[in-house]
This record gives C-alpha cells, sequence and structure tokens, in this order.
C-alpha cells in the first residue's frame, strides 16, 4: 500500500513541530501496517476551514493520479474543520478508491464524515462564541480586548489570586505625542497627506515601523477606523462594532459594520491622549469632509495598470489626476522627488508604439536567437549526461529487481514484506527514470516575421475598441509583452523617459512564422528586453 500522509496547523503561534510530531506518528502507524509511504503533505498555519491549502490540493491530485493507495492524517480536523468540506474531500477520495485513514478514528467511513463534521463545526462555533464572550467581558470593564493600537503598549497584571489579569495597557509618551501633533495639525486645515508627508520627513516610524500612508490617518469614516476616528484617544472604547466574515474559498476576512446596539462602550479617561475640545473639533472638520466622488472610487483599470514603476524609487506610478500618471511616493508619502505626471493615454501610445517598431528590432531579434541557442546547445549536452547516467542506474535498478524476485521465488529471502518493500521502491524509481524529458522548443526567425508581428500588434489595437470580451482577450495580450515599464523624470514638463522591458520571447511567439514555448526550460537565458522608448 502506498501512502499520502498529511498533517496541518493552523496558528502561526503553533510551533511548527507540530507538524514533524504528527508526521511521525504516521510514519510509525504506516510501518506497523507494512504500508510504503511515498509522500508527505503538508500545511503550515493555514486554518482548517480554508479550502485553499497547497498541501491538501496536492494530497488530492496525487490521489486522483492513483500515486497514493491510501491517505493517513493523525485526525480528520487535520484535513478540514468545514463540515462540506469533508464531505467533498471523503466523497472524491471515495470515488478514486482511495481509503482515508486517521490514528484517532482508524479508517473514516460515512458514520465517521457525519457525526465527526457536525462535531468539528459546532467546536468552531462554539469556541468563536467563547471567544467572544471573553472579549466582551474584557471590554466592558474598560480593557483591551482585540489589537493594541498606537499609541499604547500592554501591561502585564497579576491579581490576589497570582493570575494574569489580561487587557491592561498604558500610554506610550512618545506615540502619543505624534498622535496629539496629529490631531492638531488636522485641525488647522491641514489635509492628511500634507501630514503623512511631514511626518515622513521627519523620520518618525508609522505605525507598522515604516512610512506614513494618509489612509493611516485619515482611515475609513464609514467604518470609524484611523487615527482621527478613534476614539480610544479621548478616553472612550468601544468594542464589538464590526463582524469579521470569512470567504470560505480564499480564507480572507472582511469587516461588516454591526447594529449599534451591538457595540460595547466604557470609559477610560487614564487612556485620553487628547482632549475632548480637539476630538470635537477634528470629527466636525471630518464630517464636513465631502465623501470621494463614486467616479474616482472605481476607476476603471489602465491598460498597463500596475507595471508601470518610478524610476526614482521604485514605487508604482498610478493614476493620480482624472488620466494622468505619477509616483504615488512622491505625492502621498512625501518620500520620493520624481513630481513628474503624465498623460495616461501619452504613456500608453508610446508603449504601443515600442512594442510594434523596437521590441522585436531585427538586430537585438539575432543576439537574442544566438543567446537561445547557445542554451539550447549547452542543455543539450546536460541532457546527454544526465541520460548516460540514468542508463547506468536504470540498469543496476534492473539488476537488484532481478536479485530481489529471484530470492523470493527460491524462499531465500529473510522477510519477504521487506524485500516487497524493497521491490516497490525500486520500481518507483525505475517509473522515475522513463518520464521523458520536456525538450526546449527551437525558434525559427522568418524574414517576414516582423511585419507579421506589427501586423498583429495592430490587430490588438484595434480590438481595444471592441465589445468587452474583445478588448480583454487583447488587454492580457499586450500585457503579457511588457514586464516592466520604468518612468524617470524627464527635463520636459508634464514627460517621462520610458524604459520598457518587454518579453521577447512572447514578441516572437505571437508570429506565425515560428514557434517558440516562450523559453520554458531555459532557466539561465532571460527572455526580457529593455529598450528605451
Amino acid at each position: 500500500m502506498r501512502v499520502g500522509i498529511y498533517a496541518r496547523y493552523s496558528s502561526e503561534l503553533q510551533s511548527e513541530h507540530s507538524i514533524e510530531d504528527q508526521i511521525a506518528l504516521c510514519r510509525d502507524r504506516a510501518k506497523s501496517e507494512n504500508w510504503t509511504v511515498v509522500g508527505t503533505f503538508t500545511d503550515y498555519a493555514i486554518s482548517g476551514t480554508t479550502a485553499q491549502r497547497p498541501g491538501l490540493n496536492a494530497l488530492m491530485e496525487a490521489a486522483r493520479e492513483n500515486k497514493i493507495d491510501i491517505v493517513i492524517s493523525e485526525a480528520l480536523d487535520r484535513l478540514s474543520r468545514d463540515q462540506a468540506d469533508i464531505a467533498t474531500l471523503y466523497k472524491r477520495l471515495v470515488a478514486w478508491q482511495v481509503p482515508l485513514f486517521t490514528l484517532s478514528e482508524g479508517e473514516i467511513s460515512e458514520l465517521h464524515i457525519g457525526l465527526k463534521g457536525t462535531m468539528n463545526a459546532l467546536f468552531l462555533k462554539d469556541l468563536a462564541a467563547k471567544s467572544l464572550r471573553g472579549q466582551i467581558g474584557r471590554a466592558r470593564e474598560g480593557r483591551a480586548a482585540g489589537g493594541i493600537p498606537y499609541g499604547y503598549k500592554v501591561v502585564r497584571e497579576i491579581d490576589a489570586n497570582g493570575e494574569v489579569r489580561r487587557g491592561g495597557r498604558e500610554i506610550v509618551e512618545e506615540q502619543a505625542e505624534t498622535i496629539r501633533r496629529v490631531y492638531r495639525e488636522f485641525d488647522t486645515g491641514r489635509s492628511s497627506i500634507a501630514i503623512a508627508k511631514g511626518l515622513n520627513a521627519d523620520g518618525i516610524p508609522s505605525p507598522r515601523g515604516g512610512q506614513w500612508n494618509p489612509s493611516t490617518i485619515q482611515g475609513h469614516r464609514g467604518r470609524g477606523v484611523g487615527m482621527l476616528s478613534n476614539p480610544l484617544y479621548v478616553g472612550r472604547q468601544v468594542f464589538n462594532r464590526h463582524a469579521f466574515i470569512k470567504d470560505p474559498d480564499t480564507g480572507t476576512r472582511r469587516a461588516r459594520m454591526k447594529d449599534k446596539s451591538d457595540w460595547i462602550e466604557a470609559d477610560v479617561p487614564e487612556l485620553a491622549i487628547v482632549d475632548e475640545d480637539l476630538w470635537n473639533a477634528v470629527q466636525e472638520r471630518l464630517a464636513s469632509m465631502p465623501a470621494r466622488p463614486t467616479v474616482l472610487k472605481r476607476r476603471p483599470r489602465r491598460l498597463f495598470s500596475g507595471l508601470i514603476q518610478c524610476g526614482e524609487c521604485g514605487g508604482n506610478l498610478t493614476i493620480i489626476n482624472k488620466d494622468r500618471y505619477g509616483c504615488m511616493a512622491a505625492r502621498q508619502k512625501g518620500t520620493c522627488s520624481n513630481k513628474r505626471t503624465m498623460s495616461a493615454p501619452d504613456i500608453e501610445k508610446r508603449i504601443l508604439n515600442g512594442l510594434k517598431d523596437q521590441l522585436v528590432e531585427p538586430k537585438l531579434v539575432e543576439a537574442y536567437l544566438t543567446e537561445y541557442h547557445d542554451e539550447i546547445q549547452r542543455l543539450q549536452g546536460d541532457r546527454r549526461r544526465k541520460r548516460r547516467a540514468a542508463t547506468k542506474e536504470r540498469t543496476d535498478i534492473e539488476r537488484q529487481i532481478g536479485r530481489l524476485v529471484d530470492a523470493i521465488a527460491e524462499g531465500h529471502a529473510a522477510s519477504v514484506t521487506a524485500v516487497t518493500e524493497k521491490l516497490l521502491i525500486l520500481e518507483a524509481r525505475l517509473a522515475e527514470l522513463d518520464v521523458p524529458e520536456e525538450e526546449p522548443p527551437e525558434i525559427d526567425w522568418h524574414p517576414n516575421a516582423v511585419k507579421a508581428h506589427k501586423r498583429q500588434l495592430a490587430d490588438l489595437q484595434a480590438a481595444l475598441n471592441k465589445d468587452e470580451i474583445a478588448r480583454q482577450e487583447a488587454t492580457n495580450a499586450l500585457r503579457g509583452l511588457v514586464d516592466k515599464i520604468v518612468a524617470y523624470p524627464a527635463e520636459k514638463r508634464g514627460q517621462f523617459d520610458l524604459e520598457l522591458h518587454g518579453h521577447l520571447a512572447a514578441a516572437l511567439a505571437t508570429q506565425k512564422h515560428c514557434s517558440v514555448g516562450g523559453g520554458r526550460g531555459i532557466r539561465t537565458l532571460d527572455t526580457v528586453t529593455r529598450i528605451l522608448i
């Protein structure tokens, strides 16, 4: 029996040695059953209610492809705590005729899935309820019930019984002075952008130790988050404002505002950092500020969004004023000197022209093909050496298998079980040696390829003005030709000097007269060409 072992621990607070312990226990059980472990599959610090688990997905793929005969895990809840998820896993394993075995329950049946799945789901629900109940109790006492915001630190306290009292806090005066500065400057009319720039210019670390962002200061007024909206700074603690809903597929959590009747409020005047008058003045200004227009909240995605970088600081260039690209770090943080902006249509036009006229310039292609074919020759030499070594190893393994089979047939084997296990290992290695290596593709550069490339680029540009499906396909194809675009401030106002890092191999793949796999298997060959546009 070929065994696949699965192990998982759910929290970064747990020790990763937990996985090693689980695997060791499963190996011991497999050994006692005379089963052969052919693979271990693990997920580190991932919740059992999340579907996106690489280790579990790889295990299921191995089961589907008949690479394992049985799955072993320490307990059913290691595979999943979600009722629907564990039922689906079990259903698939049954269909693939791969039994599921746990150290806690033995071989799993439909009865285990129903009972244990329900118990695990109830356990999670009860755990969440108990955790929230404990947090609410601390919040009513005016103690910390969750994370510690900027300006405070945890205080360890021991009660009369010698037990630790959780939730104690005290003010960090250095950080508190920064908070007062933010409130005072905002009250005088300064924007959150200007305040963030000032803090960065003075070298004051942000709450996470990096640079300040305007969003850290102003936050989200509707959700009541952000430094300017935190009532703890005026001595009022508000807890249980949000419910965090976990997406069952991605595992990401999203906050939803609860009804105000569910909020838990407590006065903690000893934790006040700003006075009541300053707090009220700031809240009045926040309330008077217009909400961001919907058109600014949902700007359309530009053709090369996320691919344009600032040549001065390396940060992303984003749309900062209607249709103009600019460095966000220069505009919002004041940490970059690149204050140039440039029209998005102008940038896109220059990039498209560079892709069409310069990326496949014959001299660049010739140099690329020379290097490409040199690399292919080197890889072919490596493959010949590997094939010779594999042939020798295959001969040795076949000889070993023959001797083991003879030993069993003649009754000379001390332990048939041990010999059988050795045979399985040798046969598995033999199967690995029989898998053919993928050959790197050859590239033929036709004399008319440049014309074909330009014609196809023109077709893609035309498709940008068609229906949504055609526009999306054209956008994906054009973005696939670009690695990144670096924008340096030009001498001329309102302009960037652009450096296009284009995927030459991908550009060659657009031709009808050449076949190329994008350089697959060419580890040392850089398929990105850098040109000025």
